[in-house]
C-alpha cells in the first residue's frame, strides 16, 4: 500500500494522495474510496463527466482582460465560450457521492447546475455530499440500507 502525499494547489487545505496508482485530490476522497471498497457497492471514481452548459458562440462584443501570447491584453475576447462540465467523485448505480471538505468559490454554482441537470434529464440519482469522515460513514450506511435489495440480487446472480 504505497501512499504519496503532495499539496493540492487547486483546493484549499487539500492534500493530494496516491493509493494503488489512483490519485485522489484530498484525504477525504481517499477515505471515502477505501470505505466504499470495503462494501459490495459498485462504483466508479471520477469516470463520469456531465456537460452542464454546452459551449456556445457569443456573437456580441465582449471587452475584457485576457491573455494573448502570454501577455495580458484588454480588448474583444474570443467569441467561443467553453462548455462547463462537472465530474463527481464517486458514481454508483443510482447515487453520486461528492466529498467536499472545503468547497471553492465556483463549486456551489456547479452543484446547483448539476442538480438542475439531473432534473432536466429525469435521472433517478440520489446525491450525497459528505464533508468529513463521519459523514462519509453515514452516507455509505444510508446507501447500503437503501439499496440492500439491489446488492443481494447482484450477489445471488
Amino acid at each position: 500500500m504505497k501512499r504519496k502525499k503532495t499539496i493540492n494547489k487547486k483546493v484549499r487545505n487539500a492534500t493530494i494522495m496516491s493509493y494503488y496508482g489512483i490519485t485522489f485530490k484530498s484525504k477525504l476522497e481517499l477515505y471515502c474510496y477505501k470505505k466504499l471498497k470495503e462494501t459490495d457497492l459498485t462504483f466508479k471514481y471520477e469516470e463520469h463527466t456531465f456537460e452542464l452548459i454546452p459551449s456556445f458562440t457569443f456573437t456580441n462584443d465582449s471587452y475584457e482582460l485576457f491573455y494573448r501570447k502570454g501577455l495580458k491584453t484588454f480588448g474583444i475576447q474570443r467569441p467561443t465560450v467553453r462548455s462547463m462540465t462537472y465530474t463527481p467523485d464517486f458514481v454508483g448505480d443510482k447515487w453520486i457521492i461528492e466529498t467536499k471538505g472545503n468547497p471553492n468559490d465556483a463549486f456551489p454554482i456547479k452543484w446547483k447546475l448539476f442538480k438542475r441537470y439531473i432534473l432536466d434529464h429525469s435521472l433517478n440519482i440520489d446525491l450525497y455530499m459528505p464533508r468529513n469522515q463521519k459523514q462519509v460513514d453515514e452516507v455509505i450506511e444510508i446507501i447500503k440500507t437503501k439499496y440492500e435489495g439491489v446488492l443481494q440480487h447482484k450477489k445471488n446472480k
